[in-house]
This record gives C-alpha cells, structure tokens and sequence, in this order.
C-alpha cells in the first residue's frame, strides 16, 4: 500500500536503527519513531477516532510532530496541520472547517486556543504539548499512556486525502486542499531522486513551517529516502548556520528570503558549507543576484521547485546544472518532473506558443483530490484533469518555464501566500476607511512586502498606524500591512473592478516582471 503510514513502515524495516530524528539533545531512531506513532495511533482510536476523520495539530517543529503525523495515518485519520502564524479567529476557522474532532497543540500556542475554546464546535479532545492549560485538556504522554504499541494498521486506501493542507482564500476565507497517500507517494519517491539524490544516511535539515507542503512534504522526502532529519521549531538564520556546523547537513529546503537571511547573518563568513550536497529552493520567486549570491556561497548544487500546496508541492524543477552565473536559465523555473504535464493557455484556452504568456495548467499524479466540501472552487480550480494555477509564465523553445506575473492578485511574502481580499475584509471594517486595495510591492528582505493603498473616509484623518495596528489580532503577522498609502481615489475599469496592476506599476518600475 502506497500510503504515508506505509512508507514509515517501510523505512523502518529497511533501516531500523538509523537515526530519524535529532531535535535539540533528543534522537529518535526509525524503530522508536515507528513505535510511537502505533501508540499515537492506538489513543486516537481509543479517544473514538473513525476513519477520514481530521485530526488538528497546531506547532512549531519538533520530533513529537511526526509521532502525531504518521500516527494519524496509522490510525486512518487526515493529518490537518494549523498555520500558527494565524490569528485566534483564523484558527478556529481552519478547525471548525475541518471538522476536527481531536487537536494537538504545543505550549506557545496553549493561550490562543484557550482564547477560542468557546468557539471551537467539533473538537472533543484537546492534547497538549507540555502542562495542561485547562483541566479538561490531556497532557501528551497523559494521552498515550496505557495505548498499546503494536501497529492497528487502519490505514484507508491510497487514493484517500492523507492529508488537509489550507491555502489563503481569495474570499477572505482559507480551503482545505485534500492531498491523498498517493499525491504524497508521488510527490516523496521523486522529490528524493529531483532534490539532488538523498541517500539513507544522509542529514537534512527540516526548518520550514510543517503546516507548508514545503515543510512536511519536504520531510516526507527524507523519511522515505532514509536520511536523518535534523528538526528546528523555526527557521532561525544563526540556529540553522550552527546545525550545518554541528550535523554536517547535506540536503536542506528553504525559501528565498531565508537564504537572505543566511546570507547576512554574521556567523556566515564563518560556517563551513563543506557538507552541504544540495539546496532546493522554492516557495517564490528569487532575485537573481541573491541566487548568484548564494551560488557563491554555498557552494553546493541549488536545484529550484516550483509547485503549489494542490499539486503537493514541486513539479517543475530547475536542475543543478542550470544554476550557472550569467545563464538566462537563472530566471527559469525549469523542467516539469517525470509524470507531470504542464501547459500554458490563452484566455481562450488555446495553447501558448514559446514565450508567449498565458495561465501555467498542471496535470499529473501529484494534483491534489479537491478542496474540502468546496465543490465548485474544485470545479473551478480542476478542469478536464488540469490544475490552473492562477500563475501567469511562458514556456522557451527547449520546454523550460518561466514565471512572469500571477494572474491571480495574490501576494507571495517571505514564501507566505497573501490574497489581498482577506485584508482588504479587515481594512474595510475600520470606520475610516471609504475604500482599500492591497498590493504586492518588491521588498528586499521578504521578495513582497503587503501595502494597502486607502481612501480616507469623509472627515477621517486615519493614519497608517492607526490602520496597522487596526490590523492586529484580526490578521496573521505576515498578512498585516507593512506600509499604507493614502490616495483621493482608486483606479477602476467601467465595471468597477480596481485597477491593480495599474496601482502596482509605480512601485515595480524598472523591473522585468511583476514577483519578485
């Protein structure tokens, strides 16, 4: 059976004393780990789990994540992972919606889910990494004591959703993307060969959200290839130079603007890159002279990915050997993987020709199953087997595709997905607000800072602090704005609509496409 809790299984008996895990001072072994994820397993069921039933898991990174994660499998469940950037209302619409019938949440979020217990109408059992906030809730190894360790194997077949992964809405509201056993198999088997051949034995780091397919699809990577995954809660830039120092790390994912940040940070004049193998990077796009730079530095292969959470991560990838200096290649996202179908249409639908820009189409094994009890996004998003991205590029003569624009309105920021409705919903609200737009602007640090550009109310004298601070608690830090202009009035066409790549246009000028 191709599914995840299969592949641990798998692993397991290859391997079973390899090192999985390292986080902080503890190790785990792929035998210890394939244990506590059946003891996992074995309390979800005794806690009244059925089958396809979410479960929710709200933290940082750490080994206990994955007990949870492939224990959830075992058990026949839906991993649903919380974006814990969100804000207490954003969170308890992810676990409302999902359904959820038991959530997993560490200490630094303990507060902000107390916050919205009220609120929260499915969930029945509430795990707590560390000490119980509330009497009602249960302490982890509260949780699994007396669980037996023997495998239930409950998994549900490979064509079921393994996992429930919410992307930004472009109504103000997230949807769960259901991602099978099966778009994680194809997604695993090949990422380990595309992302510069990881090997068992091999170290990679794991540093990227887990509630990103570019986190834990990442780390699904490493499990099935047999590499030890060195886990961080965050992605700390002077932790992670201290960790390739410290494990030898050979394989690592990350986005642009932490590559930046690895970049600047003082330790980096004095942190041996000798080990590393590969990078692959992904997420957003990435300036070519931080790729140049980072060419420079690292001195490993760099292999771009370029995907989406419905397509369960990369499916075009620029290959190491595209990565040199001066190459036009730089700008290119790459080569669509084995099994993987990419198109570029007209808005008629008409295949583009080379360099000619349309709407990038994906078809493969890796195109998620829909959107959670979203019928008619699914039929808008999938049609006849093919994913529209909503990304706007172009394909060369040698088939290597480029992105140049979105056609969505979406905001991509430190590899974090904005949709400008969901703050302009939270801007709108403010009493002095008449009118807002929210744009994507070149940020060297982030690749797109978030700006709303405002009509004041008659009579307001609304400042952009005011509208900042407006903005808090009621958007996740990465959605807030980070600057505010004010304007008399906001360009539309004659239906209406705001006219945002005009509104864009001063602050890209200069530049050859509109991401950064």
């Amino acid at each position: 059976m191709k599914t995840a809790g299969e592949m641990l299984r798998w692993r397991t008996r290859q391997n079973p004393d390899q090192l999985a895990i390292r986080h902080g001072t503890r190790e785990t072994t792929y035998r210890e780990l394939d244990r506590r994820s059946n003891l996992v397993a074995n309390a979800l069921l005794r806690a009244g789990l059925q089958p396809h039933q979410r479960v929710a898991v709200l933290d940082q990174g750490h080994d206990q994540f994955f007990e949870v994660l492939f224990g959830i499998a075992k058990a026949g469940g839906v991993f649903t992972p919380v974006n814990w950037r969100l804000a207490p209302p954003e969170i308890a619409f992810v676990i409302n919606d999902s359904e959820a019938p038991v959530l997993f949440v560490g200490d630094v979020f303990a507060q902000s889910v107390a916050a919205i217990q009220g609120d929260l109408t499915t969930v029945r059992h509430i795990v707590r990494w560390g000490d119980a906030l509330d009497p009602a809730w249960t302490g982890y190894d509260e949780f699994l004591a007396g669980a037996p360790d023997v495998d239930p194997q409950r998994d549900t077949p490979p064509t079921d959703t393994a996992w429930q992964l919410y992307t930004s809405g472009t109504t103000g509201h997230p949807k769960g993307a259901e991602i099978t056993h099966l778009n994680l198999y194809e997604t695993a088997s090949l990422g380990a060969q595309g992302f510069g051949g990881i090997q068992a034995g091999d170290v990679g780091l794991v540093c990227m959200p887990l509630y990103h397919i570019g986190g834990s699809g990442w780390a699904l990577c490493l499990v099935l290839a047999g590499a030890t995954m060195v886990v961080t809660r965050e992605a700390n830039p002077g932790e992670i130079l201290e960790l390739i120092d410290r494990y030898d790390i050979n394989h690592a994912f990350m986005v642009p603007a932490l590559m930046n940040f690895l970049l600047q940070h003082p330790r980096c004049k004095d942190t041996d890159f000798s080990s590393l193998k590969a990078i692959v990077y992904g997420a957003s796009p990435i300036p070519e002279e931080l790729l140049k730079a980072c060419i420079a530095t690292f001195r490993c292969q760099l292999i771009q990915a370029y995907g989406l959470t419905e397509t369960t991560g990369a499916v075009v990838l620029l290959p190491a050997r595209d990565h040199t200096p001066g190459s036009p290649r730089l700008r290119a996202c790459g080569l669509p993987i084995f099994g993987c179908d990419v198109r570029v249409v007209d808005e008629k639908g008409n295949t583009c020709g080379p360099h000619q820009v349309g709407e990038i189409l994906i078809r493969g094994a890796s195109v998620m199953k829909g959107y959670w009890r979203r019928s008619e996004a699914t039929a808008q998003a999938i049609r006849d087997g093919w994913f529209y991205t909503g990304d706007a590029g172009y394909v060369d003569v040698d088939g290597y595709l480029y992105i140049h624009d979105r056609v969505k309105d979406m905001i991509v920021s430190g590899g974090e997905n904005v949709y400008p409705a969901e703050v302009e919903s939270v801007l709108f609200a403010h009493p002095g607000v008449a009118d807002a737009a929210v744009i994507g602007v070149p940020d060297d640090r982030w690749g797109e800072a978030v700006k709303a550009v405002v009509v004041r109310a008659a009579g307001s004298a609304v400042t952009a602090e005011d509208l900042v601070a407006h903005c808090q608690g009621k958007l996740a830090g990465y959605k807030r704005p980070r600057s505010v202009d004010f304007v008399d009035a906001l360009p539309r066409n004659p239906t209406g609509k705001i006219l945002k790549r005009e509104l864009r246009a001063k602050y890209w000028e200069g530049r050859t496409r509109q991401v950064n």
